[in-house]
């Protein structure tokens, strides 16, 4: 079936996703750098999944088997021309199974789709599992940066491949 791009009506099974990720990942796991039970417990609240939902620069897409998703792709505008990938989850048990790439060329061609000429992923710097996926997925390391992560900062390397 591959990919779908989430709607209102997947709500309940993203919670139930976020919650799960976060369960078997925790808190010391990458790309939930910073994040508190508090944290997840917003990200998979009702509300916050439907605003986020509701807003046109922020995409969701999703690989579900027996009504449950396995794996989670969030894309966000950052301008005309460019499209941030913020991140890819798949449960532990799903690993390894063509999954987060399914997501990945989903996004891509969705992006390419609305005329994104670029995509820009950002990634903890010791995440080389994920480092290694994006390069094979033909994004090349442009620089580094720290941001702020719930009060304390990361140092993230970006990586950025043209869709055109």
């Amino acid at each position: 079936m591959g990919p779908a791009e989430a709607t209102f009506a997947d709500v309940q099974k993203l919670i139930v996703f976020f919650l799960k990720a976060w369960e078997e990942a925790g808190p010391g796991a990458f790309g939930f750098t910073g994040a508190t039970q508090e944290t997840i417990n917003e990200i998979a609240s009702e509300e916050f999944l439907k605003e986020r939902l509701s807003k046109r620069d922020v995409k969701m897409y999703f690989v579900e088997d027996g009504g449950n998703i396995l794996g989670l792709a969030v894309t966000r505008k950052i301008d005309e021309n460019a499209i941030e990938l913020s991140g890819i989850i798949v449960l532990e048990a799903s690993t390894r199974k063509g999954i987060g790439t399914e997501l990945f060329e989903k996004v891509i061609s969705s992006a390419k789709h609305d005329g994104f000429g670029k995509i820009v992923v950002k990634t903890e710097v010791l995440n080389q599992r994920a480092i290694g996926f994006y390069k094979k997925k033909g994004l090349s390391e442009v620089g580094k940066t720290r941001e702020n992560v719930e009060g304390r900062p990361v140092d993230l390397v970006v990586l950025e491949r043209c869709l055109r």
